[in-house]
């Protein structure tokens, strides 16, 4: 009896040792196997974002007081934003007055600001009677007539422009005005309340025809390089 146990026990033993090893080596063939790497799966995704800004190109006008300075001459006369009496005219003296323009845009290229009238300075009850206009012309604008000599005209203190010869008003040079546009202001970039002034000037001679009536409509225009 006691020599069956034994076998038995023997057997059990020799199992168990069995597994034992059996076991380990599994772990040893598991450990030595290539493992492999941890791969997180991953998306992407883009998004685009747009807006626009609106254009601006703003031009305000307003008047000045007597006694300013305009290129090289003196204002004697008070104007507003929306006038310029100049009174009872003289053969003595010529009458001046200006204006201010401030120019605001966002536009990328800048503005160009144009001036033109819708007639000659003229009297409204008998439209023959008029006041010439001056000689000088936007693209060559010259010295104003002496005192005694009639003409009308504008100047402008931008000294330089985007067209022609830039700086052509340089040097109290004035034009005579027309019923088309004429550049009297410009800038190649964008602005915030830039200014420039305007000057007009008018004249008679002894042959002036009299009235009380004389006027023209002025026109300035603004237009932004976008």
């Amino acid at each position: 009896m006691a020599e069956k146990i034994k076998k038995h026990w023997s057997l059990t033993l020799a199992l168990g040792i069995g597994l034992i090893i059996t076991v380990m080596g599994l772990i040893t063939m598991v450990g030595k196997l290539p493992k492999t790497s941890e791969v997180l799966a991953a998306t992407t995704a883009t998004v685009t974002v747009t807006a626009t800004v609106a254009q601006t190109a703003d031009l305000t006008v307003a008047g000045t007081s007597s006694g300013i300075s305009i290129n090289g001459s003196t204002t004697d006369i008070t104007t507003l934003a929306t006038s310029v009496p100049f009174g009872t005219l003289s053969v003595s003296a010529n009458r001046i007055g200006a204006q201010i323009l401030t120019m605001t845009t966002n536009g990328g290229g800048g503005y160009t600001v144009y001036i033109k009238y819708n007639h000659k300075l003229q009297s409204t009850a008998t439209t023959s009677w008029d006041i010439d206009d001056h000689t000088g012309t936007n693209a060559t604008p010259t010295s104003f007539s002496a005192a005694g000599t009639e003409a009308f005209g504008y100047t402008t203190e931008d000294f330089t422009l985007g067209t022609g010869s830039t700086t052509r008003f340089t040097g109290g040079k004035w034009a005579g005005a027309t019923t088309t546009d004429a550049e009297i202001a410009y800038n190649n970039t964008p602005v915030s309340a830039t200014t420039t002034k305007i000057g007009f000037q008018a004249g008679m001679s002894g042959l002036t025809q009299a009235a009380t009536d004389y006027t023209c409509m002025i026109t300035y225009t603004m237009v932004g390089s976008f």
